[in-house]
């Protein structure tokens, strides 16, 4: 068969503007396979090459986003991974992208734009938001050696509070929740910050922040408020005893959290040496090998944070749950 003209091209990136609309872009991969820790890093790498070839980015409607999905053969999502951030996620994407059966994206700002487009436009609609999403998922999982078998999502800390609408929109994928110690965790943001631990970067409502509440310069006692949001979230999650999903802990260790997932979601590991391999070396950092972390000291103790982690881990009894 002849490949269809937009095999390889995947969208990155929704826009608006008040006289224009909304907009997406969209990048051509062409033989370059999805392994960095971050969708975004892929896509930096293909805009170098893109300015040696063209000089006009490419952009469509979104109706085109919504139209041409069907016309790219592509898997439907076998696991979509949510997490408190700093608890293993990424290892866990990067292990499973060794392998070139799998499909890996890794916290894509194109679903977070979409998940959030409310905040740009206030007109647009669920029934919107889930056309897009589903079409820009699947375009990310089209077929493109035709040895692809299994396509893996993993989305950004905050959406563990999108997870009543994505499980409504997919009922029926596992959905795969990794958590940590939070100390460990804002230990972790203090040496590092990511976009949810600095004050004003993710939308406190979204975070489940009192609005009204100032930090001030104190980042890590606004991640810990940040992280309470979801356990608390992960503990509702767990309560409702869904079928589809399964709950990990950093504390497991790599190895187990990694057969865990493959366990739950059915995704064969043909390459154990290879994932082995892979856990010597920092999960951001393929080069850098991997170091033990030292001890937590007392000055990340935030007694409403623990609280909600200790009541998340009264009713995680088993690695896998939900099976």
């Amino acid at each position: 068969m002849t490949p269809h003209p937009l095999k390889n091209w995947l969208p990155y990136q929704l826009s608006y503007h008040e006289k224009d609309g909304w907009k997406c872009s969209w990048m051509n991969l062409e033989n370059i396979r999805i392994t960095a820790p971050f969708f975004e890093q892929t896509i930096s790498e293909c805009q170098v090459k893109r300015k040696e070839k063209y000089r006009v980015a490419s952009c469509s409607s979104t109706d085109f986003l919504t139209n041409i999905v069907e016309e790219i053969p592509h898997l439907k999502p076998s696991a979509f991974i949510f997490h408190v951030s700093r608890c293993g996620s990424t290892l866990v994407t990067q292990a499973f992208s060794e392998e070139e059966q799998n499909i890996v994206i890794s916290e894509a700002p194109l679903l977070d734009e979409i998940l959030r487009a409310e905040e740009k436009d206030l007109k647009i609609t669920l029934t919107q938001k889930e056309q897009w999403f589903k079409a820009a998922v699947n375009l990310m999982g089209q077929f493109r050696t035709a040895k692809e078998s299994a396509f893996i999502i993993k989305l950004d800390s905050w959406h563990l509070h999108f997870y009543g609408l994505l499980r409504s929109w997919f009922p029926e994928t596992p959905f795969f929740f990794l958590s940590r110690k939070p100390d460990e965790v804002l230990a972790s943001h203090k040496k590092q910050a990511g976009l949810h631990s600095i004050p004003g970067m993710i939308n406190k409502t979204l975070l489940q922040i009192d609005p009204s509440e100032e930090y001030g310069g104190d980042f890590t006692r606004y991640t810990a408020d940040v992280l309470q949001g979801y356990y608390q979230q992960m503990l509702d999650i767990q309560k409702a005893q869904h079928p589809k999903n399964a709950f990990a802990d950093y504390a497991d260790g790599p190895s187990e959290m990694i057969s865990a997932f493959a366990s739950f979601t059915g995704i064969e590991i043909k390459n154990q040496e290879a994932i082995n391999a892979r856990l010597n070396y920092h999960s951001k950092a393929g080069t850098e090998p991997f170091q033990k972390e030292m001890p937590i000291n007392s000055g990340y103790q935030y007694e409403q944070c623990d609280m909600a982690y200790e009541n998340f881990r009264k009713i995680y009894s088993t690695k896998i749950i939900g099976q």
